[in-house]
């Protein structure tokens, strides 16, 4: 009796651990969804971030994601919650600027709060391939209000820092939004800013700059491997994201027990 309790609780559970939101009852989006294109990763270079050398930034950003998308199609189909998940061969560049036209709005923090997308690029996008909906992943880089820590834990700085981020949304051939991760849930993909609590110090001073991480800190950043004991071959980052969208839109142990 314990142990059958202890199987259902943990099935309850495993439910409920999913990221992001449905617009849509789930039982709905597993019916209306049995094809899933994934685009190539996007880059929005209209988002509204402050950084010396933004162009570059977003550039090794595209050079970074290109081809990425491919890792994520094979992770939901290891889920086995779609009749079919396939990859899109298409321009990231030419896409972006149809697809992202509409722009984001963004909450009072700066988080993003998802894309107004362009109902007819993804129409035809799913009439082409023939999909039932589409899953649209943009990196972003934003203005976004946090608190964080220095390495000591002692001292907190609250300021708006610029940070690369990432939200997701899988848009069916209509254009509506069936699932979404935007908003606060929005992936931190970089950290371009710190707080330099260690000048402040040496300098005696209560005044804390905010620094922007170098170029070539941010490439290191997105070829950082997964731990030692991991065996992906995906940068850390990518990997973490992915398991953050498979994990949303993947069908959970109790939907499939109905």
């Amino acid at each position: 009796m314990k142990r059958g309790l202890f199987c259902l609780f943990l099935i309850f559970l495993l439910a409920g651990c999913g990221s992001g939101k449905f617009h849509v009852p789930k039982q709905e989006y597993q019916t209306k969804v049995q094809v899933l294109g994934v685009l190539p990763l996007l880059v929005d270079y209209n988002s509204p971030l402050n950084y010396p050398q933004k162009d570059n930034l977003l550039n090794i950003l595209a050079r970074s994601a290109e081809g990425k998308h491919i890792a994520l199609v094979e992770q939901l189909k290891t889920k086995k919650g779609y009749f079919d998940v396939r990859s899109l061969s298409i321009s990231p560049e030419l896409t972006a600027l149809s697809l992202l036209s509409g722009g984001s709005s963004h909450d009072e923090a700066g988080w993003p709060q998802g894309y107004a997308f362009d109902a007819v690029t993804i129409s035809e996008l799913a009439r082409q391939n023939v999909l039932d909906a589409v899953l649209v992943v943009v990196f972003s880089g934003e203005q976004v209000e946090e608190t964080r820590r220095s390495r000591t834990k002692l001292e907190t700085l609250k300021t708006h820092y610029s940070d690369v981020c990432a939200t997701a949304a899988v848009v069916d051939r209509e254009g509506q939004v069936l699932w979404q991760l935007a908003g606060k849930e929005s992936f931190q993909a970089l950290l371009l800013q710190y707080a330099d609590f260690d000048e402040a110090h040496y300098n005696r001073t209560n005044i804390v700059r905010v620094k922007n991480i170098e170029l070539s800190g941010v490439e290191r950043a997105l070829e950082e491997p997964v731990s030692k004991d991991g065996n992906s071959e995906l940068p850390e980052m990518y990997k973490d994201l992915f398991s953050e969208i498979s994990s949303g839109i993947s069908p959970s142990l109790l939907d499939s027990l109905r």
